[in-house]
């Protein structure tokens, strides 16, 4: 009997077609659908943040920026084969002078925000023991269901949980801490 022949990160990469799917530790698996509390999240999420995207920092209007930040950002990671669609994904600008670009992103976020979702056990697990092995300085977890933002650190040996704020809290959570957040907002639990 012939052993069954596992996708490669090229037959990831090669199957553009296939926009929903992530390569997980060499395994191709689809995302399924966001759900309308999973969408809602993302877009308050990134419009909160979107004062750091920007190349402009300080100055009268306070504006934090230094970030390159996206949404849905398809990022490749080297070694095993690791293809993510992150939710969210910022780089720093000051490591990184251009923005990235292209389908499938090579150069390591400094952070990296998942809205647990149908995929729960991957972002917590998979993703995360990846995304510390490539050294991503910061990682969200936003729980719409059980209404918790986390976030954590990368620290040698694993990710340090930093903060942790509920839906009836307002925080300031790194490495975003100039803006605080209405976690409850963020989580689609109050109306702005």
């Amino acid at each position: 009997m012939d052993a069954k022949k596992l996708p490669t990160l090229e037959d990831w990469l090669a199957n553009e077609g296939e926009a929903r799917a992530e390569m997980i530790e060499g395994e191709i698996v689809h995302k399924a659908l966001p759900s309308a509390e999973h969408s809602f999240s993302a877009r308050k999420l990134s419009a909160v943040l979107d004062p750091f995207d920007s190349s402009k920092r300080g100055g009268g209007g306070g504006n934090p920026g230094g970030w390159w930040i996206g949404v849905e950002a398809h990022v490749l990671y080297p070694g095993r084969a690791n293809g993510f669609i992150h939710d969210l994904a910022g780089w720093r600008r000051d490591r990184h002078t251009e923005r990235p670009k292209g389908n499938r992103i090579t150069t390591r976020p400094n952070w990296v925000c998942e809205i647990l979702s149908s995929n729960r056990s991957d972002d917590l697990v998979k993703k995360k023991r990846v995304l510390h092995e490539h050294r991503v300085e910061h990682y969200w977890l936003v729980d719409v269901r059980d209404g918790v933002l986390s976030a954590m650190r990368w620290v040698e040996g694993g990710y340090l949980t930093v903060h942790e704020a509920t839906s009836d809290e307002m925080a300031r959570v790194e490495p975003f801490e100039e803006v605080e957040l209405d976690i409850g907002v963020l989580l689609g639990r109050k109306e702005t």
